[in-house]
């Protein structure tokens, strides 16, 4: 390798350790949600819906319906898609849940209902497709 020239097989293996570290944050930030949306039934402060229900508003989803477009022909990434949007949906339906004050309900979705099988599903897609990438 020539001084500062990247050789093929390492720009491959510096673009799957960024796409990895994107990935890896992509699950945190919709794993935090869940504090996010706890914090919000115990305070009775919900964020607005309209900023959560679209699913291609956060990192992860304009990378989905941008950049990220290049991997639609992997079924693990046609998964994380549907699963992505079923994640916002929910966390969206959380959100109406709390603002009409339902918070005995809010509660069961967030722990058990759709809001948690609705983030288990979208971090094992995402971590699914972290592993076809590498």
């Amino acid at each position: 390798m020539e001084f500062g020239v990247e050789s093929p097989p390492q720009r491959v293996m510096r673009r799957r350790g960024i796409m990895s570290e994107f990935l890896d944050k992509a699950i945190t930030a919709h794993s935090a949600w869940k504090g996010r949306l706890r914090n919000a039934i115990e305070s009775g402060q919900a964020p607005d819906v309209a900023s959560i229900r679209p699913d291609n508003h956060c990192d992860l989803g304009k990378w989905i319906y941008g950049d990220g477009a290049c991997h639609q022909h992997l079924p693990e990434f046609q998964e994380l898609k549907s699963q992505h949007a079923k994640f916002h949906q929910a966390a969206a339906d959380m959100v109406e849940m709390i603002r009409k004050g339902d918070t005995a309900k809010a509660r069961n979705d967030l722990d058990a209902g759709a809001f948690a099988g609705a983030s288990m599903k979208v971090i094992t897609a995402i971590a699914n497709l972290r592993k076809k990438l590498n």
